[in-house]
């Protein structure tokens, strides 16, 4: 999002049979409970987990040019979120994120914003599964809810989010052969207000070596029309947002219960959105 905030937390919990529930999050769209991987938790478990993410950019693209603006200067993004995947049933769970955002432009216009961000809810559900053993497959579904935990201003170069509220839907393919699992997410947000509705699509390829899970992901958001930044009558949450990402991290396991996890990300393209690069860090506990 040029001149927005963008915050991306990547939570994953790695143990040896590769039960990893992640959360992928970055603001605007899609925020962490959206972006699932295929595993969920068994009835009465659950993973929470906390993590900081730090990012920044100092060029964005202006509808679909990249460009910089020194009164902006470096605009820098840190936020911390919660994240809890809880398993009502054997085949149904509650997938849930909060945020806290704090981000600054460093040039000379000073412009920031901070406090709560949004808050997600998903009720994720197992459709398919076929195999055992050394291959799996597995097709599951979600729906919830996006929406503000707090009152701020949307319509400004810089801010927290898009302040709106918004359905989400998912649809995520899983295949685990071994150590190695591939996800394929396809997801769709009906955005509240004047925000484009959106398609997010998220893949994930992942690796468990011993205590070590090896991930590396993919992101592309796709919007529904909206405008670009310039044009008549324009406000930031209607742009036309849209991003490409690519990211790495790796979990490792402390003991039965508690995991940690770092790991950074880079776009390589976008359309009023800012050209960021981040890493973040957290704690998972399983329960």
């Amino acid at each position: 999002m040029s001149f927005r905030t963008s915050r991306f937390v990547h939570l994953a919990a790695g143990v040896p049979a590769l039960v990893v529930l992640l959360a992928a999050t970055f603001s605007g769209e899609p925020a962490g409970a959206s972006n699932l991987t295929g595993f969920l938790p068994q009835a009465g478990t659950g993973v929470v987990a906390s993590s900081y993410t730090d990012e920044s950019y100092d060029e964005f693209w202006l509808g679909e040019t990249r460009v910089s603006e020194p009164a902006l200067g470096e605009i820098t993004t840190r936020s911390a979120a919660l994240w809890l995947s809880w398993g009502l049933t054997d085949r149904w769970s509650l997938v849930f994120d909060l945020a806290s955002v704090d981000t600054e432009a460093g040039g000379p216009v000073g412009l920031t914003d901070s406090g709560l961000q949004d808050v997600s809810a998903l009720l994720a559900t197992h459709l398919w599964s076929h195999g055992r053993g050394h291959r799996e497959h597995s097709l599951v579904a979600a729906a919830g809810i996006r929406t503000p935990l707090d009152s701020y201003e949307a319509n400004a170069p810089v801010a927290r989010g898009d302040e709106t509220t918004d359905g989400l839907l998912r649809l995520v393919y899983l295949l685990r052969i071994g150590g190695f699992y591939w996800s394929q997410q396809l997801g769709y947000d009906l955005r509240g207000g004047d925000a484009p509705d959106c398609w997010p699509v998220f893949t994930e390829i992942g690796y468990g070596t011993g205590r070590f899970t090896w991930i590396a992901s993919y992101t592309r958001m796709l919007a529904e029309d909206g405008t670009d930044i310039g044009d008549p009558g324009f406000t930031f949450p209607s742009n036309r947002e849209e991003l490409e990402r690519v990211g790495a991290k790796v979990v490792v396991e402390l003991d039965s219960r508690w995991s940690a996890f770092g790991g950074a990300f880079t776009t390589l393209s976008g359309r009023n959105s800012g050209d960021a690069d981040g890493f973040s860090l957290g704690i998972i506990r399983r329960f």
